[in-house]
């Protein structure tokens, strides 16, 4: 089967691309990093009974909403959404031990929760025992009901020894694909049935093996084939456009369990200390041809696309 006439334009990017090996990775860039993420956790502190959305928290840090909740997540250990539960639940908890003449619902909308049923599910979720019974003595057998952690702290994530990732930035040219959609969890289910489709999809249509891209934006995951230009699609894809411009790129190879782990690696290790910031443009994984590598053991290659911008 014949490559899209198009994938032209994507061998150019490996023989006449301009590939900068980054220098070292400075502390005072990472600096930058802990500042921007700190203003939100003091944010989130002054604000938690109002709605907190990641667009709005992207703000406050100054990184594009696109991947804010990585680069926190990366920072700190837990997802924006986990941390502002955590900081309302234990916040509501200190409460209802200290002050308990105030009602249990008055504690609960005080501190962010929009339902007596969603703040009773949370805080039996987090320490057992429903928030009734934690006020009438539960707090003194939980282990929890001496140390509720202090308010506005963030776990940070224990640093780890891992092997320094190859990672460079490189213009892209923007393309025309092809895509199908898979709407829900990441995971081995959905997936991989959506990429078998495609692929029917492609081999039908004469347009061969690659290139082919992987859109991930939030839970939602297009599986996509470079087109051209021209084509015209039938009622089983979309047609749109990934946009160029600077990505830092990164080779995986390795199984669909490690894959997510090595975008880890990337939003933790390399980009805090490396002189830039994800820009507003979807992150994407490039599969050339033939990924597979072991198929007995579902190894496959392919490379990581951050979008990003100067720090």
């Amino acid at each position: 089967m014949r490559e899209p006439r198009i994938s032209k334009v994507c061998r150019r990017w490996r023989a006449g691309g301009k590939w900068t090996r980054l220098g070292r990775v400075t502390a005072g860039n990472r600096l930058e990093y802990d500042k921007r993420v700190n203003r939100v956790i003091d944010h989130i502190r002054q604000h938690l009974a109002d709605d907190l959305s990641l667009a709005a928290l992207a703000r406050v840090a100054a990184f594009s909403p696109f991947h804010f909740h990585r680069v926190f997540r990366a920072s700190t250990g837990e997802t924006v959404f986990g941390f502002i539960q955590r900081l309302r639940i234990e916040k509501a908890a200190a409460a209802l031990r200290d002050h308990p003449h105030q009602s249990v619902l008055e504690v609960a909308f005080d501190h962010g929760f929009g339902s007596a049923a969603t703040f009773a599910r949370a805080f039996r979720a987090r320490f057992g025992m429903s928030a009734t019974a934690w006020r009438s003595g539960g707090w003194r057998r939980s282990k929890h009901g001496k140390h509720v952690r202090k308010a506005g702290k963030a776990r940070r994530r224990p640093a780890r020894q891992t092997a320094p990732m190859s990672v460079h930035v490189v213009e892209r040219p923007s393309q025309h694909v092809a895509c199908m959609r898979y709407v829900g969890p990441y995971g081995a289910h959905g997936i991989p049935e959506l990429w078998t489709r495609l692929r029917r999809w492609s081999a039908a249509h004469d347009l061969g093996p690659g290139p082919h891209v992987k859109l991930g934006v939030r839970c939602r995951y297009d599986a996509c084939v470079v087109v051209p230009r021209d084509f015209t699609p039938d009622r089983l894809v979309d047609v749109t456009d990934v946009p160029g411009g600077a990505f830092a790129v990164a080779e995986f190879v390795g199984t669909a369990h490690e894959i997510q782990g090595a975008w880890d690696r990337v939003f933790s290790g390399w980009l805090p200390g490396s002189g830039y910031e994800p820009d507003d443009r979807p992150c994407y994984e490039l599969y050339r041809g033939d990924p597979t590598v072991d198929d007995a053991r579902g190894v496959f290659r392919c490379e990581l696309h951050l979008p990003v911008r100067p720090l």
